[in-house]
């Protein structure tokens, strides 16, 4: 069913278009766009300490996620 709707929409989609263009009135203008993802402001507790080195516990994470970026 998701599909078929999926495929709906998007015949939808095209049918306007061309009309839009028949109809000689230029297209609405597409969606804005998601901001960019940035690094949490200053204070937040997500934030890293650049004072204060690394744990024990947070190095053998480190070391964890990057293995696989060595492997492959």
């Amino acid at each position: 069913m998701r599909v078929a709707l999926r495929f709906l929409r998007g015949c939808y989609d095209a049918l306007a278009a061309a009309g839009w263009l028949w109809l000689g009135v230029p297209m609405p203008p597409p969606p804005e766009q998601r901001p960019a993802l940035r690094p949490p402001p200053h204070g937040h507790p997500e934030r890293l300490r650049p004072d204060l080195p690394p744990s024990d516990a947070e190095r053998a994470l480190w070391q964890q996620l990057l293995e696989p970026a060595r492997k492959g």
